[in-house]
């Protein structure tokens, strides 16, 4: 079966992403993205969606010039979904299995754009969420049965290398813009007096009142980040909105360089951070809380190695691109049996997180 992929990060053949890892009987092509895909933005305008509509037209025609019943579109993130499906609908391409790999929204959407959202996307035949919550959130909001969504590992780019703490001058990190809530991490580290670290957007503190021990840094590159992680004694992830996923990859990217993180228990970290294992969780919009974990770790090299050498493994066995490879390769499959007319749910992934209970 050969899959034409719709994803804005990729640009060419040779990327490394799961498909390098997914073998037969997979074949993939890209439809190049003509355009740079800006995930920091808070809303879609005309001209993005210009771009993602032209971005979907190049994958249908990759797939109207194949035989059919021998191909398939693979998009990644919901707008690319959403045109790539809207296409199928005008086209009236049954017989073409849609598959919506990362499909994760900031929020659900009530009125015309809930009735638009229902009718163009039923094209999809299956969805891939990257944490379980968001199952029942989407399948409830498009009015569409469970078994159309698969519940995968959001998976990154395996870079391990060895990291050092900077025992001379130690402090916390805490890094990214999306749906952070800074003002009660600013709280916590008040109360703590512990050098503190945000690398964000200018954004994502405008109005806060920061205390003298937290310094805000902006604009560094993916090398400057990982450093900054690898030296961090405590990596924090403070999030707002519990209900949709966000700061998955600062999370898995972190546990990459075997550094636990305390982050907010929410939908897009409770299926990475076991509590007490590989990290810990605490509540959010909780001060006392968030302090009272950051402070346990600060204080205990022991708890710190031993939860991170955790995070490292479970990155390394459940999140890289070659290990989720096996449950895109399911999916794939699941939507190219539904489409050819008998009933397949799509798959369960059940990886590393059901060790821990």
């Amino acid at each position: 079966m050969q899959w034409i992929l719709a994803v804005p990060f990729l640009y060419d053949e040779g990327g490394d992403w799961i498909t390098h890892h997914v073998g037969a009987p997979h074949r993939f092509t890209t439809a190049p993205a003509p355009y740079a895909h800006d995930r920091s933005r808070a809303a879609t305008g005309a001209s993005e969606w210009s771009d993602y509509l032209r971005h979907a037209w190049q994958a249908w025609r990759l797939v109207r010039a194949a035989p059919r019943g021998r191909v398939g579109i693979m998009t990644g993130f919901p707008q690319l979904a959403v045109a790539a499906a809207l296409v199928k609908l005008v086209l009236g391409r049954r017989d073409v299995p849609l598959v919506a790999w990362c499909f994760n929204l900031g929020r659900t959407p009530g009125g015309w754009k809930a009735r638009l959202a229902r009718l163009v996307l039923r094209q999809v035949d299956v969805f891939v969420v990257h944490s379980r919550r968001e199952i029942a959130l989407y399948a409830d909001w498009l009015d569409l049965p469970r078994d159309r969504f698969a519940f995968v590992p959001l998976s990154i780019h395996d870079e391990p290398r060895e990291t050092h703490e900077d025992e001379a001058a130690p402090f916390i990190l805490a890094m990214g813009s999306a749906n952070r809530d800074y003002a009660t991490l600013a709280a916590a580290a008040a109360s703590l007096g512990l050098p503190t670290v945000i690398v964000a957007g200018a954004h994502a503190v405008a109005d806060l009142a920061l205390p003298p021990n937290v310094t805000v840094r902006s604009g560094l590159g993916i090398a400057e980040c990982h450093d900054l992680c690898g030296r961090a004694r405590v990596n924090v992830v403070p999030l707002r909105n519990t209900t949709f996923t966000s700061g998955q990859v600062t999370v898995l990217e972190a546990m990459m360089l075997a550094k636990p993180v305390v982050a907010t228990r929410a939908a897009g970290t409770e299926d990475y951070v076991i509590e007490g294992q590989n990290g810990l969780l605490v509540p959010p919009e909780d001060p006392a809380a968030l302090a009272a974990a950051i402070k346990a770790l600060w204080d205990d090299p022991a708890a710190r190695a031993r939860l991170g050498a955790e995070a490292r493994r479970t990155v390394a066995e459940g999140t890289t691109f070659r290990a989720v490879a096996p449950a895109m390769a399911a999916v794939l499959e699941a939507a190219r049996i539904r489409v050819a007319g008998r009933s397949a749910p799509a798959p369960r992934a059940e990886p590393w997180r059901g060790r821990a209970g």
